[in-house]
């Protein structure tokens, strides 16, 4: 069981502001983001939106219909309260307002323009300190303790009141959270990864998130007055997602789905020496082979070109839809338990999804470390025929399904076990065998044909096999 802690935090330390472009990606280069310790209070309120309440009442009175759905999040209302203004800073809350510059080009303020929004947005980070006794400063990498808050996709920026008396002068801006983000581990380093190296983010933050808050035991940045760049940093390997042509016969055309994690274009080079080609994330690319065999399919980063992941493909394609089989693994306590062995194609990530189809919760499966097989069992809470459906994660249009008769005998919804086929010694011709059921086999005769044994799928128990018997 890993261990959880519970800090707690207090005071604000530093803040961080991002730009992002219209589909919330943090953009890289100049100017793009900044580090400021002027702010006075970040305030965030919570807008919902209250579930429709739903009543009916019958003729004599009495309440026939009473229910109202859950309450849904909205967003998160921003109020920023600045004691020192950054001119650049409140150029990103509001991309709109523009830069005045000096004799020298150096900012000095800004005009406040009547028009509000525009742009992508910006991404907001908030460092605090933590009070309390933790773990996390055990360790020689860390660098201290502080709480990290995330808000991944801020809109809307807008002033508040200023007013200016005997005294000092704050300026409020305003804004909103926004879910669809593509952070997604962000371009900092604010956590130590599984080595103890300031890495960022280990998980991707969630699209629908509005905020997230950990605590963080790399050291905040430095606040300094302006605009600095954003780094672009080192991506992860490419996700590959591989299909063939549906209708194609044979299936020498192979389609790859790139996602670079919003990084940008990649190489694709397709281990059959032709020349290799540059892709934009996010798009299929399509490519046929001109003849069977066994293939690397490499994509790399294009900016970074020593990032990269292989993909080892088999020509023709397999089929896209993984198979499930269905059987007994039942036992005095469990009379309703069955086993599904899921084979994933090849070409596929191996992660799953099964449906019981009893009304439970599916389940994930990940086949890719167990050469695309995985096996699970399920224990039914009442006989009956059941249909258990899986479907691949990265592609979910493709799946399978099968049924089952629970409580289940033998084999369940396999063919039985049958010895190898001997040959009946009365006909000379050598099309007659004769088999057995069961574990107490003999061996084959060396004049044995050729006998296929297969499932009979119209005997629910399973206890039936289709015969196939070649003399070739």
């Amino acid at each position: 069981m890993n261990d959880t802690e519970c800090p707690s935090y207090l005071r604000g330390n530093v803040m961080r502001v991002t730009r992002q472009n219209g589909c919330g990606q943090p953009q890289y280069g100049d100017d793009n983001q900044v580090t400021s310790d002027g702010f006075v209070s970040v305030k965030m309120s919570a807008e919902t939106e209250e579930g429709e309440e739903v009543s009916v009442t019958k003729a004599n009175g009495k309440t026939c219909i009473s229910d109202k759905p859950d309450d849904q999040l909205k967003w998160y209302t921003l109020e920023m309260e600045f004691c020192q203004v950054d001119p650049d800073l409140v150029q990103m809350i509001n991309p709109t307002w523009e830069k005045v510059l000096d004799g020298q080009g150096d900012v000095v303020g800004y005009d406040a323009i009547g028009e509000l929004g525009g742009g992508g947005g910006f991404g907001l980070e908030l460092w605090m300190d933590v009070y309390g006794e933790t773990d996390s400063c055990t360790g020689q990498e860390a660098q201290g303790q502080w709480g990290y808050l995330l808000l991944p996709w801020c809109t809307g920026g807008a002033p508040g009141d200023l007013e200016i008396g005997n005294g000092a002068v704050s300026f409020t801006f305003t804004g909103r959270t926004k879910i669809g983000n593509n952070w997604r581990r962000g371009p900092y380093n604010v956590v130590l990864n599984e080595n103890n190296i300031p890495s960022p983010l280990l998980k991707p933050v969630p699209k629908k998130a509005h905020y997230r808050l950990i605590k963080t035991t790399v050291r905040p940045p430095e606040p300094e007055c302006g605009a600095g760049p954003v780094d672009r940093p080192t991506p992860e390997p490419a996700e590959l997602v591989v299909t063939g042509l549906p209708n194609e016969d044979p299936r020498n055309t192979v389609r790859v789905f790139v996602d670079n994690h919003g990084f940008g274009p990649v190489t694709v080079d397709w281990g059959d020496g032709s020349e290799v080609e540059e892709s934009i994330e996010g798009r299929w690319v399509p490519h046929t082979y001109g003849k069977d065999g066994t293939y690397t399919v490499k994509v790399c980063d294009k900016q970074t070109p020593i990032v990269c992941v292989s993909k080892p493909l088999t020509v023709p394609l397999p089929a896209d839809e993984p198979v499930i089989e269905l059987s007994c693994a039942n036992d005095a306590t469990k009379p309703n338990r069955i086993l599904a062995k899921m084979t994933m194609p090849a070409h596929s990530t191996g992660r799953g999804v099964i449906d019981w189809g009893d009304g439970t919760k599916t389940q994930e499966f990940d086949a890719s470390k167990s050469q695309g097989v995985a096996s699970l069992t399920h224990t039914y809470s009442a006989p009956s025929i059941y249909t258990v459906s899986v479907r691949r994660t990265d592609q979910t249009r493709f799946r399978a399904r099968d049924a089952i008769q629970v409580p289940c005998s033998g084999t369940g919804g396999q063919a039985p076990k049958v010895c190898p086929p001997v040959a009946d010694p009365a006909d000379q011709t050598g099309r007659t065998v004769s088999l057995t059921l069961g574990s107490n086999c003999t061996g084959p005769t060396p004049t044995a044909p050729k006998v296929q044994v297969g499932k009979d799928t119209t005997d629910p128990t399973g206890r039936t096999a289709t015969v196939t018997v070649d003399n070739k």
